[in-house]
């Protein structure tokens, strides 16, 4: 199981708190655009989104923001060199508008299964292992079974992804539905995520959303 990622709140400090109730969580950083990481390392600033508390936190997983591979790289290996990171996954799940609307990443690249692929492949360049992708069943009216198909073709394929975490709700790209709207407002699809594994068994998938409590995640095991 894991700590999803979540702005403003999977800092190290939290973090280092997640890691004091378990030893066997996966811990994951906040959202970080790689064009904040590649503009503040040329500034020689320390880019504290990243910070860690060492090996305690391990295994921890570093999430990337961004559409463009080359930055992507660069980000990566900022990542790797000088904060030591050995995970790295890619954000396809955030419907901000902030991210998906005027950023043009996050969510909306749903639409783009090539794109994230090539990103995927920037990504596992730099770690020499696969990325990993954070991504919802879909996205506005493009929310069939079929559509989440063959997203998880193209970018495990093409990407060389073997492990998705999907957030089992579609994410609404209009900027007044606000974040907090995306996790409540639409439905869950567990079965969207259960069909995947049936379909790709050869992959791993990290079924999110809606688990309040461990009541919540028994039912699903």
């Amino acid at each position: 199981f894991s700590v999803a990622p979540m702005m403003d709140y999977t800092n190290r400090f939290q973090r280092y708190l997640m890691r004091l109730i378990s030893l066997k969580a996966i811990l994951y950083t906040e959202m970080v655009t790689c064009n904040s990481i590649i503009e503040r390392y040329k500034r020689n600033e320390i880019i504290k989104e990243m910070l860690t508390n060492g090996l305690i936190e391990e295994p921890i997983v570093l999430q990337l923001g961004g559409a463009d591979p080359i930055k992507m790289k660069e980000a990566a290996e900022i990542a790797v060199k000088y904060y030591n990171y050995k995970e790295i996954n890619i954000n396809v799940g955030c419907p901000s508008e902030r991210v998906s609307g005027s950023g043009c990443f996050g969510a909306k690249l749903m639409l783009s299964p090539e794109l994230v692929s090539e990103l995927c492949i920037s990504i596992g360049e730099v770690t020499n292992r696969p990325a990993t992708v954070k991504c919802r069943i879909g996205i506005d009216d493009f929310d069939s079974y079929d559509f989440l198909y063959n997203f998880i073709d193209i970018v495990s394929n093409k990407g060389h992804v073997n492990h998705f975490i999907i957030h089992a709700r579609k994410a609404i790209l209009n900027k007044n539905f606000s974040p907090a709207d995306n996790r409540s407002i639409p439905p869950l699809n567990y079965d969207y995520v259960y069909q995947l594994k049936n379909d790709f068994p050869s992959l791993q998938f990290t079924i999110n959303g809606g688990f309040n409590s461990l009541p919540d995640v028994n039912d699903q095991l």
